[in-house]
């Protein structure tokens, strides 16, 4: 009898293979075999198992956990962009800061040798032609020098700086101003004794020392801006690099999991069709 033949057995074997569209019924007495779903069920399942290793919840497991990673380097990007341009914006700020220092440091010295060469030009030969550029020098030592008080407003440090700056300016246009004026009432002698004790070199010499300093100050500052500017800069390009190698990954990752597990379902699907 089929029923107690072996799935191995050859009656069995030839009972399978009558006819694959009709029902399974026994060579002997038309009944159908009790044992031939047994015999079937487990070669599909044999098949089955050696053809699609990958399972549904593998499928959906590794997918989701290939769009979290390319979620989150994407997430990286946005977070390190947002955060170096604030970083970049503050040494911007910081940049232009030491520009407008610089600047107003070197038109402040600029200012205070024009108004000095004026006054030993009208010293020297008493023309008042030397004495044109005197008052635009004065006004503009006096703009640079409130601007460098707006500047260093938020630099407790330099406060004591700036006020002796001020008060040596102050103390330089007063001696300028008395030796032209002994020049104009035709004092000359008295005039060209007052310059040769040499106390207007000396203002200016102290007023050229913090000037220098202020300068060097926002140079420093400027090659510091500049160079985290440009890090910055440099890492903003390998972060971009970094995490868009890392998605281009996740998507070839999760297309072939998906492919692979389509060829898969089609194996299988035409393993059955094939038992």
């Amino acid at each position: 009898m089929l029923g107690r033949a072996g799935c191995g057995s050859r009656q069995a074997r030839s009972t399978i293979r009558l006819d694959p569209g009709a029902p399974l019924r026994s060579v002997t007495n038309g009944n159908p075999p009790q044992g031939a779903g047994a015999c079937i069920r487990p070669r599909i399942r044999a098949r089955l198992g050696h053809r699609m290793p990958i399972s549904n919840r593998f499928v959906v497991t590794s997918t989701i956990l290939l769009l979290g990673v390319g979620f989150l380097a994407l997430l990286a990007i946005v977070g390190t962009t947002i955060w170096l341009g604030e970083r970049s914006r503050v040494y911007f700020g910081l940049v232009t800061e030491a520009r407008t220092l610089r600047a107003a440091a070197v038109e402040l010295r600029s200012a205070l040798q024009t108004a000095e060469a004026s006054q030993r030009g009208f010293l020297v030969d008493g023309n008042y032609i030397y004495l044109a550029p005197y008052d635009n020098a004065k006004e503009q030592a006096e703009r640079q020098l409130e601007t460098l008080n707006l500047v260093l407003a938020a630099t407790p440090e330099a406060k004591p700086m700036l006020q002796r700056l001020a008060l040596v300016v102050a103390d330089k246009f007063v001696e300028m101003s008395e030796i032209i004026q002994l020049k104009e009432a035709l004092r000359s002698e008295e005039a060209m004794a007052q310059f040769r004790t040499n106390r207007g070199k000396a203002l200016g010499d102290e007023a050229n020392v913090f000037l220098s300093g202020i300068v060097r100050t926002a140079d420093g500052r400027l090659a510091e801006g500049i160079a985290e500017q440009q890090e910055n800069a440099a890492l903003l390009r390998w972060v971009s690099i970094g995490g868009g190698l890392l998605i281009v990954l996740v998507v070839a990752g999760t297309m072939i999991v998906l492919l692979r597990y389509s060829q898969e379902v089609v194996q299988a699907r035409d393993e059955v069709r094939v038992l």
